[in-house]
């Protein structure tokens, strides 16, 4: 496998569980298998990431920034 360091600036994450977005600056480590699978890995601050800040789920999508808006709250 061959592994690659990359520095991601400016991402914005969508959670794939709630919705909910945001953005922020993550270290990327990309893996990539022998059958040419890639598989990125997210830190912030030396911890693997990102988990949704809203419900804490690890299924997210990183997603160039300005690509997503941060949810609006329903009318009532």
């Amino acid at each position: 496998m061959d592994a690659e360091h990359a520095r991601c600036v400016d991402c914005s994450f969508l959670c794939l569980d709630c919705g909910h977005s945001w953005d922020g600056t993550y270290d990327i480590d990309i893996t990539v298998d022998e059958y040419g699978h890639i598989a990125p890995v997210y830190y912030l601050d030396g911890r693997q990431s990102p988990r949704c800040p809203a419900c804490e789920n690890h299924e997210v999508r990183a997603i160039r920034r300005g690509r997503v808006q941060p949810a609006r709250p329903h009318a009532t």
